[in-house]
């Protein structure tokens, strides 16, 4: 089973919303007719996640440390972090019921694999496109909760501070 989504950068200038789609979407005028299923805001270090265009955050997260490498989330009351774990050379979190998750670095930095504590291929990110709207695309390989599945979309917001340390 496998699930994909498609992350679209807003068109205006100084907008900070990217939009996720589900699918893979190959230009930004594919979706030009579509709704989004979530949307990401972020503004300086810190990031929320929305069901649809607008409306209250499920999650939110900030962004912490002198080279931004810690980040804590905000799901229904309950906190959990995450950050670089430079002993594996991983971006990790810990979801919110306490398992670990490693995003890990590919060999050109914009393709990232998820995986769980027991080494499970859980997502792939890539953060590459020719449009230069499209933020990349996240494919699921495995079942998710709401919780997880936020955490996840936010996680790939991070994934650009770890490659710029």
């Amino acid at each position: 089973m496998t699930i994909s989504f498609t992350y679209v950068r807003e068109a205006y200038l100084f907008n900070k919303k990217t939009f996720i789609y589900p699918g893979l979407i190959e230009t930004s005028s594919q979706a030009a007719d579509l709704t989004p299923i979530w949307t990401i805001h972020v503004v300086d270090r810190e990031a929320s996640i929305c069901q649809g265009r607008s409306g209250a955050p499920i999650m939110s997260s900030i962004i912490e440390g002198a080279r931004k490498d810690l980040a804590q989330f905000s799901y229904q009351g309950r906190l959990t972090n995450g950050g670089l774990d430079s002993a594996k050379s991983t971006w990790a979190f810990i979801d919110f019921d306490g398992h670990r998750y490693d995003w890990m670095a590919g060999m050109m930095q914009n393709c990232w694999k998820l995986e769980d504590s027991e080494g499970r291929l859980v997502a792939q990110y890539i953060g590459m496109s020719r449009d230069y709207k499209i933020r990349g695309s996240l494919v699921l390989h495995a079942k998710v909760n709401e919780s997880l599945i936020a955490l996840i979309h936010l996680t790939t917001k991070l994934l650009r501070y770890a490659d710029t340390r």
